[in-house]
């Protein structure tokens, strides 16, 4: 017979504002891409459905590709990677490199 164990009364939820608040700090994304009219737009949309704009953003086109620079703060190392990943999963982003941004 199946035995069905209790839920946890608290469970650690990553999302949490204060935890977030807590780890938030700024991220540094350098984004290798296929030099396409739309990549831009696509890339910039993960921060804006988050209503979150980049403190600092270069585009440099070389050859065929743009290389992406930008800075975002109040991000947690977790949700920057998840930011990442989707832009890695677009069929014209070659790399996505991510790291914490120095402190001034």
């Amino acid at each position: 017979m199946l035995s069905l164990q209790p839920a946890p009364l608290l469970r650690d939820d990553h999302w949490h504002p204060g935890r977030a608040l807590h780890e938030a700090c700024e991220m540094q994304f350098a984004i290798l891409a296929e030099a396409e009219a739309d990549v831009l737009g696509r890339l910039l949309a993960y921060f804006a459905q988050l209503q979150l704009v980049p403190r600092w953003l270069e585009v440099n086109r070389v050859g065929n590709d743009l290389l992406v620079q930008l800075r975002q703060p109040g991000l947690t190392p977790h949700r920057a990677e998840v930011i990442a990943r989707k832009m890695r999963s677009q069929v014209s982003v070659f790399s996505v490199e991510l790291e914490r941004a120095p402190v001034p």
